[in-house]
């Protein structure tokens, strides 16, 4: 049996997985409106959309970095701090499972941009993390999407999947 010496109203450990093209500020804003947790943890998967994954599917590492390295300098400003911060796998549940067995945690809190999420089955991200062991809950958030580049392209639809977002890390 496990002794928790927190309070039962505040969760030990959360994890936050965050799509990599989600709007950092609003995954920010949502994790400060929260109750407080003891530790966070924040996971951003280098999850490719559509059929981005099949020349490279580590191709997006470098963008879902850059958007990590935006989470954790927002947080730092808002006053939060992660216990660890990383960028995980491009299969989104392989990275949880990694992240989970790197630093555990009670619940986990995934935010995705709007649209996403919104069809559930029983194989979406959510359901099959839902599915883990050892959780007491997992919850989604819908976010608008990060801001994209004002330049147009050629072809924006061979685009979409790698790193068409270009932020400042001032805030």
């Amino acid at each position: 049996m496990r002794h928790n010496s927190a309070s039962p109203t505040v969760p030990d450990r959360v994890l936050l997985v965050a799509d990599w093209n989600v709007d950092p500020q609003a995954v920010v804003d949502a994790v400060r409106s929260r109750p407080p947790a003891a530790a966070l943890s924040l996971l951003v998967p280098a999850k490719l959309n559509g059929l981005d994954w099949v020349g490279d599917p580590y191709a997006s590492v470098p963008c879902a970095q850059r958007q990590l390295d935006r989470f954790v300098e927002l947080a730092r400003v808002a006053g939060l701090t992660f216990s660890t911060a990383s960028v995980g796998d491009p299969e989104p549940l392989a990275a949880i499972c990694d992240a989970l067995a790197d630093c555990p945690a009670e619940r986990i809190v995934l935010f995705a941009r709007r649209g996403r999420l919104s069809a559930l089955h029983p194989f979406d991200l959510f359901s099959r993390t839902r599915r883990l062991p050892g959780l007491q809950a997992v919850e989604r958030l819908e976010l608008p999407g990060a801001v994209r580049n004002t330049r147009r392209r050629a072809w924006p639809a061979l685009r979409n999947g790698h790193c068409t977002l270009e932020q400042p890390l001032s805030a």
